[in-house]
Parts: C-alpha cells; sequence; structure tokens
C-alpha cells in the first residue's frame, strides 16, 4: 500500500497535509503518481466556503501524473506521462446516454478515502483512476495540468460553431480567457479579448494576441462586421453585468457563451426584447464532455501552453494560495510534488 501526503480540507478556510494509505486497485484501475495539479478557481470556493461540499474533502482536479501499477496493455506502461479527466462518468443516466457526459446525474458521486472525500483529489501524491479516465500525453507533466481546462474550453467554444473569418470577443484575459483566444485562432477566425487589467493585457499581448480595455470595445465595431458586431462573444470573467454589455457588442444572429459561473449567485440584468429582436442565441457551457478531454490530449501536444503557468507551489503552500484571489500577473497555478 502507497501512503499519500494529501491536502485535506477540514472546514471551510482550514487545511493540512496529511498522510493518507491508498485503497488497493480493482481490475479496471490505475495508481497514478501525480507529479502536478492545477489550482482552479473552483478550488478557491471550494476553501472558502462558497461551494457546498462535504467535509474533510481533497481537492484538485487539473491533475497530471504517471503510471505506477495497474492491468498494463499496449497502450498504457509503467512511467507513461498521463492526463486525467475525473468526472464520474456513470455512462447510463439520461444525459450520459445523450451524449452529455458532462452533466451526468451521477458525476457528483465522490470517492471517499480514510473518511476523506475525493472531489478529484489530485491535491494528493497518488491518486487512483479509472482506465475511461486516462489520457496518455506526450508533454511535460506540468503542461499536461493544461488538458483539463483546454478540454472546457473545447466544450465552450463549440457552442458557438465559430466559422473562419469570424470576428469573436472574448471577455475576461484569465487563463480560461487566454485558451478560448488560442482555439478561436485555429478556427480561423479572429479573436479579441477584452479586460481591465492592465497586466493581463500585456501577458495577452505578448502572446500576438489583441487585448483591449473594456471600454474600447466599442470603438473597435465600426471595423467588425461592416460596423454591425462580433459573431460571437464568449464571457469568462465571473461579473454579472458582462451579458447585458455582451448583447451591446454583437451582431443579429450572434451566439453569446456564457463560460463562467458566479457565487454567490445573482440575477443578471437582460434585455429580453434584444435577444427576441436580434436572434441572439445565448449558451450556457459546464465542464467538459469526455470526447471533448480526449480532443484537448490530442491539441495540447502541438500549442505552446507554457507560458500560461506563473506560478508553482509546494503542497504545503497551499492553504494560503486557496485563500486568495490570483494576482493579475499571474495565469495559472500549479502545485509541484
Amino acid at each position: 500500500m502507497k501512503i499519500s501526503k494529501s491536502f485535506v480540507i477540514e472546514a471551510p478556510g482550514k487545511g493540512t497535509v496529511k498522510p493518507i494509505t491508498m485503497p488497493e486497485i480493482s481490475e479496471d484501475e490505475f495508481l497514478i503518481e501525480v507529479r502536478a495539479c492545477g489550482v482552479c478557481t473552483t478550488d478557491r470556493r471550494m476553501f472558502q466556503g462558497e461551494l457546498r461540499v462535504p467535509f474533510p474533502v481533497i481537492g484538485g482536479h487539473e491533475i497530471s501524473g504517471i503510471i505506477v501499477s495497474g492491468r498494463f496493455s499496449e497502450d498504457l506502461q509503467v512511467g507513461d506521462v498521463v492526463a486525467l479527466d475525473m468526472i464520474n462518468r456513470c455512462g447510463y443516466c439520461f444525459y450520459c446516454r445523450k451524449g452529455l457526459d458532462n452533466l451526468c446525474l451521477n458525476s457528483r458521486k465522490a470517492r471517499v478515502v480514510e473518511g476523506k472525500y475525493l472531489i478529484a483529489g489530485g491535491f494528493s501524491q497518488y491518486v487512483v483512476a479509472k482506465r475511461q479516465q486516462i489520457f496518455k500525453v506526450n508533454v511535460d507533466p506540468e503542461v499536461a495540468t493544461l488538458v483539463e481546462p483546454l478540454a472546457c474550453c473545447i466544450n465552450s467554444v463549440e457552442k458557438a460553431d465559430i466559422q473562419a473569418g469570424e470576428s469573436v470577443l472574448i471577455m475576461g484575459a484569465g487563463t480560461m480567457g487566454i485558451l478560448h483566444a488560442m482555439l478561436v485562432s485555429l478556427k480561423g477566425a479572429v479573436p479579441f479579448l477584452s479586460d481591465p487589467s492592465e497586466e493581463r493585457r500585456k501577458f495577452a499581448s505578448s502572446l500576438d494576441m489583441r487585448a483591449l480595455k473594456p471600454e474600447m470595445v466599442s470603438g473597435e465595431l465600426s471595423s467588425v462586421n461592416e460596423g454591425h458586431g462580433f459573431d460571437a462573444v464568449f464571457v469568462t470573467a465571473p461579473v454579472a453585468e458582462l451579458p447585458a454589455q455582451a448583447i451591446e457588442v454583437i451582431r443579429k444572429g450572434g451566439k453569446i457563451v456564457l463560460y463562467t459561473s458566479i457565487h454567490p449567485s445573482v440575477n443578471m440584468p437582460l434585455d429580453w426584447n434584444k435577444v427576441h429582436y436580434s436572434e441572439l442565441s445565448v449558451y450556457g457551457t459546464e465542464g467538459r464532455r469526455k470526447v471533448d478531454f480526449a480532443r484537448a490530449a490530442e491539441l495540447i501536444q502541438s500549442m505552446k501552453l507554457n507560458p500560461l503557468i506563473t506560478k508553482k507551489i509546494q503542497l504545503e503552500e497551499l492553504s494560503r494560495e486557496l485563500s486568495n484571489s490570483p494576482e493579475p500577473k499571474d495565469q495559472r497555478t500549479i502545485v509541484v510534488f
């Protein structure tokens, strides 16, 4: 049995590093040694008590590592670098059968190890994953932590059916906004990023992306679709006013995608008639489907995502990190083992 040093959240705002004994793996499972795990906004909300979760809990869902043991086959061997899709997709509920396995009715059934709930459980030296949750990648384990967020962005971008030559506005130049812009570019469309943070705009510009102050967006409309507005707008920053602002800069027949959630939940101001008369489509997007994760695992090997990892910490520094919102100068923070 493996003893795994793990970061356990005992209660909101209280986390400690403790040893836990990993369970024996079953025939369809693999033991993974975690090499890196991204710190997501969801993890911060969980630690700060904004999300209702069972305690004690081990979070961390942007996981990469190497295979330690399992029933090996031609495609998986000891030492392979893998990214893990730790959603529990049952495969048989209504939504799984509809191809919407990201909305699986059984996805919230967390595994329990020594009385600790695992909401993915990547803030730990070891994790156990089923075969269908494991995706072999040919990138550095630190970069492989971005497979999960990239998969979520793929699911989002697909909602808007982006076509080559279209103009797309992305509200928010954090990691998810940057990933959206990269994916939009790969489709042959032209992305514009808006963000009030000068540091985030400078970061986007360093990646040859066009980044604007929010108040400058309306000034760009004359050069977009003969002045009619953007073909699509993605809201990637958790600001309740942004959807209403998106309606003001999108063309008739355009698509608005609400990528981010907002906590605590609020009612958004939205002009019903503008949606109606302009035939706008407004989409929500949640997580990623298994097919999105598979595509991300392939795509990441041809993308240059190293610059997005701007901060690396140890497991013992996680309490301090989760207590705060990321600084504007930071993109992705990862825990390294």
